[in-house]
């Protein structure tokens, strides 16, 4: 059987980094572009809303402060596509004028007028489909893992305070307009 990934050190080294390409399934806490001391005060602030008592409600609040700050990543990804798309819309109109003048070739482009751009740019204030399916899909798996955590610290903090705790919580989610 053929062995599958890289085989030098260099291509493992960069492997081990593919996760932080866009962060949205980094183990680390903060990648290149975040603040240490923004997390740590996100994180300090989370636990303090828990009041968690021992090390299990703790690690629990830490996960959650973890999902959450994830959750912000997918929001900056989707700015960020949702910005790259709109930025380019002045050229792509440039573009296809001049394949239409048969004057690509030649590199020229037009001028393009500013409100036919404008109107152009608000057709694109959604990401393109393989970002939107890259963002719903984060998104609800990290929405998904912090109800469970939540459920599972409140379950904890219920029974160490002598209260009932259910044994079973059912959330119901689906896409809109299912």
């Amino acid at each position: 059987m053929a062995r599958r990934g890289p085989n030098t050190e260099r291509g493992k080294t960069t492997s081990s980094r593919n996760a932080v390409k866009h962060g949205l399934t980094s183990d680390a806490p903060v990648i290149p572009g975040e603040s240490l001391a923004e997390w740590q005060r996100f994180l300090a602030g989370i636990i303090a809303s828990y009041e968690p008592v021992g090390q299990l409600e703790t690690e629990h609040a830490t996960t959650i402060a973890s999902l959450k700050w994830r959750r912000r990543r997918v929001t900056r990804f989707e700015v960020a596509a949702i910005t790259a798309n709109m930025q380019s819309t002045e050229q792509n109109l440039q573009i296809a004028q001049a394949y239409i003048d048969r004057t690509l070739s030649k590199g020229i482009l037009p001028d393009i007028p500013p409100a036919e751009v404008a109107e152009h740019q608000q057709r694109r204030i959604l990401p393109l489909d393989s970002d939107l399916d890259k963002i719903m899909k984060y998104e609800a798996h990290f929405h998904r893992m912090q109800t469970q955590t939540q459920h599972e610290i409140e379950a904890l903090q219920a029974r160490r305070k002598g209260e009932h705790s259910p044994l079973a919580r059912l959330d119901i989610s689906g896409p809109p307009g299912s």
